[in-house]
């Protein structure tokens, strides 16, 4: 069972990543259509955003209240409503409206999913498993470009965006019909916390997220979901203005990105897992492998700057993607450990910190290009350093700072879901 739920939410991850990214794909005809300037695209980019921290903590916060099957079953049936709602939009106001809601109900799933799946699987695993729920959004972001831009190119935007929405209904019956809410002894042990639940002093939570681990784990995924934000709305027309890529080239070389990144992001993470089930210390095993992997990735992302051959952008896209997203399967796992009665809570509070940079990141980046005037290229090569800097001096921060604490529940045993107490 625990692979079906994890391959579901895999599938639940491509859809909501390419309802993100599809409005990047199709920017240069929504951009036309509307006439709108790289100011206003920065606007929609960032719209998507506005709600999507605060909906994101209030939805897992649910999900850990009323299940999560119950709740991702809601939330993925207003995608659908949604996105076959886009072919009644006809001006750029409606646009970001509706770009508000879709990120409104689409902020709960990652941290849920990251909860869900942190139910079903031992320690040893679990970075794997959150790897394959992120790996979930690389393919829906990137590596279906192709697919996406085909539909675009055939059938227009609309329509590719309402495909989505049928996708998302057929996502609802599967993961209802198809799985359960807990493994059995995950089950029992949450009856018997639900008082503990209840009972929760916002006062001790609030002095647990301003600790140096919670702190600095938030601030590094921050700075890496910029990257995210920037791949999925700006990505596309980079490879188109700056790198000089025909629309086709621009779809392959996305998905390119989008498969070795994968591999890259779950072979650290497969390492970090490695080992943790090795020594069962946080700091080298997940600390430290996701601070190095962060600033590599960071140098390779500058690299661009220096070096435009085309083949060198892509490929140090790649390893700055599959490096820099360590953080995204591991750092709900630290944060997890921190409160694992409010994993949803915890994730949930990760999550929507760092999707701020959605906010900002978009406007950021329009801000950038436009203030370079004429020159695109040094326009993109500013907001580039500027993101690279970021990754750079939080994955630094990440490393001296963050010092998880020994887990109070023990490991999972893989074929038993029984406890043992080594963490540290």
């Amino acid at each position: 069972m625990r692979w079906v739920v994890l391959i579901l939410l895999f599938f639940g991850a491509v859809i909501n990543f390419a309802d993100k990214s599809i409005v990047g794909l199709a920017a240069v005809p929504i951009m036309k259509e509307f006439d709108l300037s790289y100011a206003e695209w920065g606007l929609v980019g960032s719209s998507y955003y506005w709600l999507y921290p605060v909906t994101g903590i209030f939805g897992a916060a649910w999900a850990d209240r009323l299940g999560a099957k119950k709740v991702l079953g809601f939330i993925m049936l207003t995608w659908t409503v949604l996105q076959f709602g886009v072919l009644a939009i006809a001006a750029l106001p409606f646009l970001i409206l509706y770009r508000i809601l879709l990120g409104a109900f689409e902020g709960p799933y990652s941290p849920i999913a990251y909860s869900h799946a942190d139910k079903w699987f031992p320690p040893k695993l679990k970075g794997f498993a959150n790897s394959v729920v992120v790996g979930g959004g690389t393919v829906g972001a990137m590596i279906v470009a192709p697919i996406l831009v085909s539909l675009i190119t055939i059938f227009g935007w609309k329509v590719a965006f309402a495909a989505l929405g049928a996708a998302s209904l057929v996502w609802f019956f599967l993961f209802q019909f198809l799985t359960k809410e807990n493994p059995v002894e995950v089950h029992e042990q949450q009856k018997k916390k639900k008082a503990k639940l209840e009972k929760i002093k916002w006062k001790d939570f609030l002095v647990l997220l301003g600790s140096p681990t919670a702190l600095f784990t938030t601030l590094a995924y921050f700075s890496t979901y910029i990257l995210v934000v920037w791949f999925s709305v700006w990505l596309p027309i980079y490879l188109v203005e700056a790198v000089k890529m025909t629309p086709g080239q621009m779809g392959t070389s996305v998905a390119v990105i989008g498969v070795i990144s994968v591999c890259i992001y779950m072979g650290v993470s497969m390492i970090s897992d490695h080992l943790f089930k090795k020594n069962q210390n946080w700091r080298s095993s997940r600390v430290y492998v996701v601070a190095g992997s962060m600033i590599l990735g960071a140098l390779f992302f500058s690299s661009i700057m220096i070096f435009q051959n085309p083949i060198w952008v892509i490929g140090a896209m790649c390893l700055a993607k599959g490096l820099t997203y360590a953080i995204l399967p591991i750092g709900p796992t630290i944060m997890i450990n921190e409160m694992q009665e409010r994993g949803g809570l915890m994730t949930s509070i990760l999550t929507s910190s760092g999707n701020i940079a959605g906010i900002i990141a978009p406007l950021v980046t329009g801000y950038i290009i436009s203030l370079a005037g004429g020159n695109q290229l040094l326009g993109y090569n500013l907001s580039i350093l500027f993101m690279a800097t970021l990754v750079l001096v939080f994955g630094i921060l990440f490393a001296l700072f963050v010092k998880p604490v020994k887990s109070t529940r023990g490991q999972t045993n893989e074929h038993t879901g029984d406890m043992d107490l080594k963490s540290s």
